[in-house]
Parts: C-alpha cells; structure tokens; sequence
C-alpha cells in the first residue's frame, strides 16, 4: 500500500513537472501533446496567436499547391482570409486548426480549443444557446442541384421517390430530415462528414444521386468543374453567415470583432474579399466551363512543357499563363484575328517585336513573349499595389494597354474609389466608352466592358487550372541558366497621368 501511495506521487509529480516544462516550450501550440498536457486557451492578446477552428473547402479554406522551388501548399479560401485579417487587426499570428466535420467542429469549439470557429456558420437558434456570434458578414441559401440533361425539379414533390444526397450531421441534412417529414418517399443520401461540396456534385454526375443539397457560396465555387449539374430551386430561407466564439473567448476578443466589421464594411476591405472569391464566378457560362475542360484532357497536355519553360523564364505560375492563353485563342497556335493580332497568346506585332518574337505562330515564341510582356505590364505597375491586384490590373493592361490601364485608374480616383483595387478600377474601366469621361482622358475611347470581360474570364479559368493541374516543382524539372540576353525587354514607356490628377508610383 505505501509503495502504491509513493508510486501515485511519483507519477503526479512528473506530470506537473512535465506540464510545466511543455508550457514553457509551447507544445500546446504544436498540437501532438497528450489530452492531459493541454493547458487551457490564453487570451489571443496574451498569448499573441489566435486560434481559429475551420473546415476543408473551397470557400473555408483549402490547401492550393503552389508554384516554386520548394512547391508548399499555401492556404487559402474566404474564411481563411478573412480571419487572417482579424488577427492581423489584433496583432497576433493566425493559427487555423481544420476539423474533419461540421459536428467536431462544433464540439472542439465547445471545449474550448479554439477561440473562434470560422466555418460559413448559420446562427441557428440552437447554436445561440451555446455560443455568441459576431456579427454576419455574407448571406448564404440552400439550393437543390441536378443534372442539366434531366428534367429540373420545380420543389420537393417532384423529388419523391428520387435520392438526394447531402453531408451527414450538417445543416443542411438537419434540413431535408425536416422537409423531407411531408415527403417520405424521398431518400436522404448521408455521405461522410468529411466529404465537401464537389463529392456532393460528382455523386450527381455520376449517378449515384439525383439530387444534392449545396450551400449558395458552395455551389457558385465548384460549378465551374462540374457544368453537367445546375441548380433547379432554393431550399429552406436564406440565412446570415457569422463567426461562433468559444466559451473561453473573453469580452475583449468579442468587442474586437465588432470593430474589426464595422471597419472592413466602412472601408471597403470585406466588399473586396468577397469580390476576390466570389465577384467573378458568375461571369463564366456552363458552355464555356465544359469547353476548357475538356481542352485540358485534349489540348495541354502537349502545351504543357511550353508553359512550364515559360514560368522558369519568368516566375509566373504556369497556369495563370495557361490561362491567358485559353483566353486569347483557346490554345490555338495558328490564331487570327482580324485587327492583326496572332497565335496562341495573340501577340500584336509591335509587343512581338519588343519582345524579340520573330514567329509569332510558333507555340513556344508566342508563350514566352506573351510571359516576357505580362512581367514587363506587372513590373510597370506600383510597387505597393500587391497581389493578386497586381496581376489582375497587368491582364487589364495586356488586354487594351497600359495607356488605358492609367487612364482607368486615374478616373477611379476621380469617382474617389480606390486605385490600387481592381474591384474599383474596374467600375472605372466600364465608363471608358462614356464621351463624359475618355474625352477628358489623355488616351481616350476604349472598349473597357471588354477588357473586364478579359480578366473575369482568366480569373475563372486560372481557378479552373489551380484546382485541376499541379504546379511546377522546379526542383526536379529542367533548370534553365538564364543569361544577360534572355529576358532582355524593352524599357516600358512612361505613360503620364493626366495632370490634374497625380497617381504615385
């Protein structure tokens, strides 16, 4: 009995001192110490991380392979920045724990392991009676999806006797259990928690399902991969989308993100959020999704080497090239167009002389020089503007010139929007065939509808690719020695804002 006694104060004795010294090192924040070493959950303040609890998907956040050297994953998706701009509002380091489902999501923000959970969550009475929200920051609906090549229901009778698949344990399987109470015939599909929005849609195309119940935000994300599916009718209301707080979140932390709203609203910053991932979706037709599809089974895999040899040249991701591309000429080397321009990246001749094409219906010239030109634009533009703005204002630019590019922008400080944003300079671009406003420009008409067209499009089909090809490890790849002479380009000419209106660079 006393050496039971002595043993149990042995072992009590190393796990407060064991508990001690991983506090010290922080193995709470490594996440692979024992139950019984977690300490609980210090103020972010405090501590100086904040701890956010998400779920895997394409508008929470997911893993995009990124191109480079080192080829990391880089994280991405509206929650995930979102809450990254919360914690630098804070001043702490953002640390995003994903949970495998919606239910373990809400269990571990119950037992306080996160401080957050930003996850596209509904403020459900339910959830209310466990955990404050902030305030909401998007709407969100229900929608039922089918195959385009069947009938399209018109509400849940003409759903009897059919299968709808749907996520097991979310919200939107708590619905259809509810709707479904006047529609017994229909079969609920429950599949895994882990599964995600485009398991839902496959299940469609392939089948196994004849019908699937997508979140709005969800299904406007995925749909450019699978155009065989189309949404036939809203189900339930539509609902606000906010953070939950953990219990252990304190007043401070709540009251921050009051602030932190109310800020990002006022000055433009959540409308720009929303814009970067949702603003260009609806911009691509089911026709052309289905198009580039099946061009990247056909068409890329022999133009594939070509891109790739034009991101070591130039350091721009393949697939955005690949992009610009399939907009220009949907991959032909031998296009035409009537106003003179040609090839693949449809290069006029004064931009393939500059960049020293002297074939411009060769695949390889014509993708190198369109590359050489875009990093040519991008360099051009200010420094501060950052990414992915940067990129999206240097589409605009390859599209119609850097002429209108600073005549856009230039106007967008006329209209006080924000020159640095394509989200402004945009709206700017769409008045640029308005006598009242390019007459007072120093480059005048142009068609500026499609130039935003232009860089929509690429938006939509760089998504495309990012989600479908991966990136170039340039570890194992050729590795080109680039010399003095090989990214030789013309010097850009300064193109001067108008006087009255002085854009710095």
């Amino acid at each position: 009995m006393k050496r039971r006694l002595i043993l149990r104060s042995l072992l009590v004795a190393f796990a407060v001192a064991a508990a001690a010294i991983f506090a010290t090192v922080g193995v709470r924040q490594a996440n692979y110490a024992p139950e019984w070493l977690n300490l609980p959950l210090k103020a972010p303040r405090e501590s100086g991380e904040l701890v956010v609890l998400t779920l895997r998907g394409p508008t929470t956040t997911q893993d995009v392979p990124q191109a480079g050297k080192h080829k990391e994953e880089f994280q991405t998706g509206f929650e995930h920045d979102l809450a990254t701009l919360f914690a630098k509002e804070l001043g702490v380091a953002p640390k995003f724990l994903v949970m495998p489902s919606h239910q373990k999501l809400l269990d571990a923000l119950q037992e306080g392991r996160g401080h957050l959970a930003a996850a596209g969550l509904v403020p459900t009475v339910e959830l209310r009676a466990k955990f404050a929200f902030s305030q909401s920051y998007k709407l969100v609906q229900h929608q039922i999806i089918h195959r385009v090549a069947d009938p399209k229901p018109k509400s849940l009778r003409d759903a009897t006797g059919k299968r709808i698949a749907v996520i097991a344990e979310t919200p939107a399987h708590d619905l259809l259990r509810e709707m479904t109470g006047d529609f017994p015939a229909i079969a609920i599909d429950a599949i895994p928690h882990e599964s995600h929005s485009d398991d839902l849609l496959r299940r469609i195309e392939k089948k196994e399902s004849d019908f699937a119940i997508v979140d709005s935000g969800a299904f406007a994300v995925s749909k450019t991969l699978h155009p065989d599916v189309a949404v036939a009718f809203n189900i339930g209301r539509e609902s606000k989308v906010a953070w939950a707080f953990s219990p252990i979140a304190d007043y401070d932390l709540q009251q921050s993100a009051v602030l932190f709203f109310d800020k990002i609203r006022s000055n433009g910053t959540l409308s720009q959020l929303i814009d970067r991932y949702y603003g260009h979706i609806n911009r691509i037709q089911a026709v052309d999704s289905e198009a580039i599809l099946g061009k990247i089974q056909n068409i890329l895999p022999k133009l594939r080497p070509l891109f790739h040899e034009a991101q070591q040249l130039t350091g721009i991701d393949w697939r955005v090239l690949a992009a610009i591309g399939y907009q220009e000429s949907h991959w032909d080397p031998l296009a035409t167009s009537p106003t003179g321009v040609r090839g693949l990246m449809m290069l006029t001749e004064d931009t393939a002389d500059r960049m020293k094409v002297k074939n411009r219906l060769d695949a390889r010239e014509s993708i190198i020089g369109g590359a050489k030109y875009i990093v040519l634009l991008r360099d051009t533009i200010p420094t501060r503007i950052v990414e992915p703005d940067r990129t999206w204002l240097a589409l605009a630019a390859y599209n119609q010139g850097y002429g209108h590019l600073e005549d856009a922008r230039i106007l967008t400080q006329r209209l006080k929007l924000n020159a640095d944003s394509w989200l402004d300079v945009r709206k700017a671009y769409l008045k640029l065939r308005e006598p009242e406003h390019y007459e007072q420009l120093k480059h005048g008409f142009a068609r500026g509808d499609e130039t935003v067209q232009f860089v929509e499009n690429i938006r939509n089909y760089t998504d495309i690719l990012t989600r479908l090809e991966r990136p170039l490890d340039m570890d194992i790849r050729f590795d080109l020695q680039l010399d003095d002479t090989t990214l030789s380009i013309g010097a850009p000419k300064k193109t001067q804002p108008a006087s009255d209106v002085s854009i710095s660079r």
